[in-house]
This record gives C-alpha cells, structure tokens and sequence, in this order.
C-alpha cells in the first residue's frame, strides 16, 4: 500500500503539468499569434486545486494589453485544451497575471550597476 503524500506538494505538481500544458496549448494550438509572444513563467495551485494563478511575461517589442485581450478571449479554448488533457477531475478557474519578477530583478541590477560606477568614481577620486 502507497503511503500517502503531503497535501502540500500535490499542488506544486499539478502547478508543474499545468503550466507545461498550457505552455504547449499557448505555442501550437492557439491561433491568435498573439498568445505566442507570451512565454508562461510560473503556475501557483490553489491548495483544493480550484483556482491557478498563471503568471506569464511578454517579449519585447508587444504591447502587454493586446496579450491581456487576447488571454482574455481565448481563455474557453484553453480551459477546453486542458479538459482534453485530462490532468484534473476539476477544471480550476484561470488568473493571468504579469510576472512582474523579471522586470523587478532588471530595475534591481540598474540601480547595483549604477552604484558599483558610482563607488568606482570615489575610490578615483580619492585614492
């Protein structure tokens, strides 16, 4: 007999398939090119399974309200693709939301590059 998991980590798996799956839907199933300019980045599961929060990032150059408009359409067509995959008993409601983690990180390498030039330029100057 299988001893049983952690309620905590079947969440975190389904997050991994879910966001593999809707990764592959997004690239070769959709057919609005939009939804293929967006690159999924991190699924989070609700703990009873019923809500995803589907974090994505846009690529440069496309403008992150054509890519929201375009989610929002096709947002049928994809829980419909996923039902066909039969990973959940449930189909849970869908929230994408922008990952807004890499431009943070960006901003937050800028703002150290800047300060490293800045030391750099003091130590000339004194030294």
């Amino acid at each position: 007999m299988r001893g049983r998991t952690s309620p905590v980590k079947r969440p975190t798996r389904v997050a991994v398939l879910l966001k593999e799956c809707l990764a592959l839907i997004l690239l070769h199933k959709c057919a609005d090119p939009r939804l293929k300019r967006l690159t999924v980045t991190e699924v989070e599961m609700s703990p009873d399974l019923k809500q995803a929060r589907v974090f994505y990032v846009v690529r440069e150059g496309v403008e992150a309200a054509e890519v929201r408009a375009a989610l929002k359409k096709a947002l049928g067509f994809i829980k419909q693709e996923v039902a066909r995959e039969h990973l959940l008993r449930v189909m849970p409601e869908f929230f994408f939301l922008p990952d807004e983690g890499l431009d943070r990180a960006a901003r937050l390498e800028e703002l150290l590059e800047a300060a490293r030039e800045t030391s750099k330029g003091d130590e000339l100057s004194n030294g």
